[in-house]
């Protein structure tokens, strides 16, 4: 991921991410007596929020300035925080059968090594610990906004010629509910509760203007404010809210798996 800062990624730059997590957290039951680890913790939003509820959390992220953000905005007495890559969290012995519950929001999808990712974190857990795992999921179907909002700059005047040649780093999760259950099992896990969520959200300018630098960052030679900006009249002019002007209502998909050790 590419931010011009970390900042992007707290507030209004969370809202798509952290209003998904609010509805599928209690799948994972957390107790007073819990260790969970946070897995991309990214700025500590959900690590410090999971905090008050559990007797500790370690977060990990392999952004330094993602981590320092989180210390210095979302520390508490039972939180602690490390620059750590996902793929290889379960190497550290002192994390290994340690964690009695896992999160890990948003993450995946930036990892092409996914399944390596998996492995790590199940290596984490203690014997029939449990993780919840919220991954953005595509089927290249363009009804939905985001790849809409790509093929919108591909095809712009203006735009075009910077993104033609564009990749994402963003890997959407495609695989059915079956693929994945197995995917998991080959993973180590020995079960995976999995399905595919589909969520409504009205944003802001400002909203959706942060989630598409969070998921666009990466376009080169473009300053964000120019394209975001013609974005942002685009998706007003086609997915205006007529109850809420100002705003637009986005609809994407959700791989969320809750899983076993």
């Amino acid at each position: 991921m590419n931010f011009s800062a970390s900042n992007d990624y707290c507030g209004d730059g969370r809202f798509v991410q952290h209003s998904v997590i609010m509805q599928h957290i209690d799948k994972l039951e957390l107790r007073p007596g819990d260790t969970v680890l946070d897995v991309g913790c990214g700025t500590g939003e959900e690590t410090k929020s999971m905090a008050g509820k559990v007797k500790s959390v370690t977060g990990i992220d392999a952004s330094e300035e993602m981590v320092t953000v989180a210390v210095k905005t979302n520390s508490a007495p039972n939180v602690a925080y490390s620059q750590w890559d996902a793929r290889a969290v379960g190497d550290n012995p002192d994390w290994r059968e340690r964690f009695d519950k896992a999160v890990c929001f948003f993450v995946l999808h930036w990892i092409p090594e996914e399944t390596q990712a998996l492995r790590s974190i199940s290596a984490c857990l203690k014997p029939g610990g449990q993780a919840l795992i919220i991954i953005s999921f595509g089927n290249h179907d363009d009804s939905f906004f985001l790849p809409r909002a790509t093929s919108f700059l591909k095809s712009h005047e203006k735009w075009g010629a910077f993104v033609q040649d564009y990749k994402s780093s963003l890997h959407l999760w495609d695989l059915s509910v079956q693929e994945t259950q197995k995917v998991f099992k080959a993973c180590g896990w020995a079960e995976a509760k999995c399905e595919i969520r589909r969520h409504e959200l009205v944003l802001s300018e400002i909203q959706l203007k942060l989630f598409l630098k969070t998921c666009l960052g990466e376009i080169p030679l473009i300053p964000a404010e120019d394209y975001l900006q013609d974005l942002w009249q685009w998706a007003l002019d086609r997915y205006g809210d007529k109850s809420q002007p100002g705003h637009v209502l986005i609809t994407f998909e959700v791989m969320v798996v809750h899983a076993w050790k």
